[in-house]
């Protein structure tokens, strides 16, 4: 468990910002002498850190490459990449680099990240009709505004 952490915390610093400052708030409150605040933080703590280790331990996730056209018409696809911890983060020479030198560690929190990134949060709160009738109760506005002019 603790190298799939460090090899997840490695990468996804953010994850481990948040658990070095619950681990900071528990040693806060051990110094207040507040133990049921200490207990109720050292559990989120705990709970935080056993659901990043099941949501990656044993998993592999697949990037699938994007077919590109050349200047000639030619249709290439590139390989697809999968990832794993223990292949691609503990083991050096697991380590996918493209062409740039980059290096790549694609993880469940990418994919999240992917789906967050493309939802439309305004739909998502009012609704799908909601926010297009809003859309074109403004646009009436400005249309009348301008008509008035």
């Amino acid at each position: 468990m603790i190298d799939v952490l460090k090899a997840f915390y490695s990468i996804h610093y953010n994850f481990a910002a948040v658990s070095i400052l619950l681990l900071a708030l528990v040693i806060f409150l051990l110094t207040k002498k507040n133990y049921k605040w200490t207990i109720i933080v050292m559990a989120v703590l705990i709970v935080f850190n056993v659901f990043l280790y099941k949501r990656t331990d044993g998993k592999a996730w697949t990037l699938q490459a994007a077919t590109v056209k050349d200047v000639y018409g030619n249709e290439s696809k590139g390989e697809d990449m999968t990832f794993s911890v223990h292949k691609n983060w503990v083991s050096k020479e697991g380590i996918v680099v493209d062409r740039g030198d980059t290096i790549h560690h694609w993880c469940w929190v990418d994919a999240y990240w992917d789906q967050f990134a493309n939802t439309d949060l305004v739909a998502a709160i009012w609704g799908e009709n909601s926010s297009k009738k809003l859309m074109k109760s403004t646009e009436n506005h400005a249309n009348d505004a301008s008509n008035q002019q």
